[in-house]
């Protein structure tokens, strides 16, 4: 089963974020936009038919807030930072804590803010493998049947999940969103 849990390791590590360098200078359109979320995020999907990022969901996080509407219906790099930011961000917290934290950031500090994000990533990465070696090795056992170590494997990555989850929602409620008391 290791070597298994080595072997999807090692494909999740190989998935990078957009580099800032990849990322066009010059404004799009909402169609080059999609196709551009496409081709570069496609190995993120989980399923062949998920999408990335449509029409529908760029108009929805426009009116949500979460970006700032189009100039002349073209979209900036900053725009696009933040679409991909939203990518990776809703899978975690909700509409509202991602508008809250997409707010705190100036838009002379977003691409830093991104080029920092990528370094995390990497970071995150380069230490996965070893992190989750260790922490499987209490909790995967001989004596378990595959099956057995396989749940007990996703119960762990979900409880650390979960409780980093927690630890951003926290952290927004407390320092980023101060308009509101918890």
């Amino acid at each position: 089963m290791n070597e298994n849990i080595k072997e999807t390791i090692n494909d999740l590590i190989k998935i990078d974020l957009i580099p800032l360098s990849q990322i066009p200078d010059i404004d799009l359109y909402m169609d080059q936009i999609t196709t551009f979320a496409e081709d570069k995020l496609n190995l993120l999907r989980r399923n062949n038919d998920d999408k990335i990022l449509t029409k529908t969901m760029i108009n929805n996080y426009t009116k949500a807030g979460l970006i700032s509407p189009p100039n002349k219906k073209k979209y900036s790099k900053k725009h696009i930072i933040s679409l991909i930011m939203i990518y990776y961000l809703k899978s975690i917290l909700s509409i509202n804590d991602i508008k809250i934290f997409l707010s705190k950031i100036s838009d002379d500090k977003i691409e830093e803010i991104y080029k920092t994000f990528i370094n995390i990533q990497e970071n995150e990465k380069n230490s996965l493998m070893e992190d989750i070696m260790y922490k499987t090795k209490n909790i995967i056992l001989d004596d378990n049947d595959e099956n057995t170590n396989y749940l007990l494997t996703v119960l762990m990555l979900i409880n650390e999940a979960y409780m980093r989850k927690q630890l951003a929602e926290k952290i927004i409620d407390k320092y980023l969103n101060k308009s509101e008391k918890h």
